[in-house]
């Protein structure tokens, strides 16, 4: 467990389960989803933040039809 920097972001799901998202000491940024923990550095991030992004893009291009 590292030192938290900084938060970078929190919300909660319509399931009521906490997500944050925080910058920790050692250059480590992690991703809580409820009791669980996701570590990245933040190049492993970017390529993480991405793949989420596409998917998503994915899925509505699915959704519509397209």
């Amino acid at each position: 467990m590292g030192i938290i920097e900084e938060e970078l972001g929190t919300t909660t799901l319509s399931d009521g389960t906490d997500v944050t998202v925080e910058y920790n000491e050692g250059d480590r940024i992690h991703l809580h989803v409820g009791r669980f923990r996701l570590s990245f550095s933040p190049e492993e991030f970017g390529r993480f933040a991405a793949a989420v992004a596409e998917g998503k893009a994915d899925l509505l291009e699915t959704k519509d039809g397209v």
